[in-house]
């Protein structure tokens, strides 16, 4: 495992990180840890470079185990102990945006970051400053020229046309939300 402190990356849109998992847990004694995949294919944990951090140079190298209580099992090239698995706990694994295919029907939620939101009369709403997921679905945050962010639900009923080279999400935001 290699970590480099103190050197920074200055982020652009070529280079900007995904945040595509998360240690979660220690497991057993060898090491092992347990870790949660935020994407559709868990392979990207050991296709790419997994950065510890969105803007620093620190990589951890995980090869896959198995599977255990719907998490993913994987050994840290470089962990031999739970002491040291422990330390690991709550880590994201980040990876270069660039570094990942481009989709030819979608987007990965990064490139929505920065995207102008735009109401049915097409009028500007705000700035995508973030999605979430608290647990129940995608939520996109919505910075308004003035007032504060808000959350608006990811789904059909109120996102609509997301417009990459635009740089554009049509948004309908129900009353009483903002």
């Amino acid at each position: 495992m290699t970590f480099l402190e103190g050197q920074k990356k200055v982020m652009t849109a070529a280079n900007k990180r995904i945040c595509v998992g998360e240690i979660t847990s220690a497991h057993g004694v060898r090491g092992f840890v347990k870790v949660r995949c935020f994407g559709d294919d868990p392979e990207t944990l050991v296709k790419y470079d997994l950065y510890t951090s969105e803007d620093g140079a620190g990589i951890v190298h995980l090869d896959l185990k198995h599977m255990a209580g719907g998490a993913l099992v994987a050994e840290i090239e470089g962990i031999a102990d739970r002491n040291e698995a422990e330390k690991m706990r709550g880590t994201k694994l980040w990876v270069d945006r660039g570094a990942l295919p481009d989709l030819e029907d979608g987007y990965y939620h990064a490139d929505l970051i920065g995207l102008e939101a735009r109401g049915p009369d097409g009028a500007a709403i705000g700035t995508v400053i973030s999605v979430q997921n608290f647990g129940a679905s995608d939520l996109l945050e919505i910075k308004p020229e003035s007032g504060k962010a808000f959350y608006l639900p990811f789904i059909d009923e109120y996102v609509g046309d997301v417009d990459l080279a635009a740089r554009t999400v049509a948004v309908d935001i129900p009353e009483g939300l903002r």
